[in-house]
């Protein structure tokens, strides 16, 4: 009997450490799975960087796809380009370089809003960023206008 309880705890202990990597994708909703969306980050956005010593208000522009995001960062007084994007579900974080400093924004998202914290060198403080309406296409993000007018059926060559 005892031998027959073992063998009952052994294939137990089997199935409650083996079948939680046996799941069906897609079905815990976790971040490896297929169901959960990246957050897609091209687009503008409206920033305002806080430090013990400082408020300041810019922008920032992302464009471009998963791997290749490319963008700018304004903030008074400061220009950075952006090298790496990694976006996932809730959160963001974007590495990007000044002409002294590497610049890195951590940021959690809620909606079109994201907050979190950023460093520059030796400074360091917290983030706030806001969206603006209707970027989220997903492809580059237009920052001129068309030559051509509207409703236009010339041929564009």
């Amino acid at each position: 009997m005892a031998a027959r309880r073992a063998g009952t705890v052994a294939t137990v202990l089997c199935v409650v450490l083996i079948a939680p990597g046996c799941a069906t994708p897609g079905t815990s909703g976790d971040a490896g799975s297929p169901t959960a969306r990246a957050f897609d980050p091209v687009g503008r956005y409206d920033l305002t960087m806080s430090s013990a010593t400082m408020v300041s208000e810019g922008s920032m522009e992302i464009r471009g796809g998963p791997g290749e995001y490319t963008g700018l960062i304004n903030i008074t007084g400061v220009t950075a380009r952006v090298t790496n994007l990694e976006a996932g579900e809730d959160h963001m974080t974007v590495h990007a370089i000044t002409g002294e400093h590497p610049l890195i924004l951590r940021l959690a998202r809620d909606g079109d809003f994201l907050s979190g914290n950023w460093i520059l060198g030796p400074q360091r403080g917290t983030i706030i960023a806001n969206k603006r309406p209707g970027q989220s296409s997903g492809g580059p993000v237009s920052i001129g206008r068309s030559s051509r007018p509207p409703h236009s059926d010339q041929d564009p060559s």
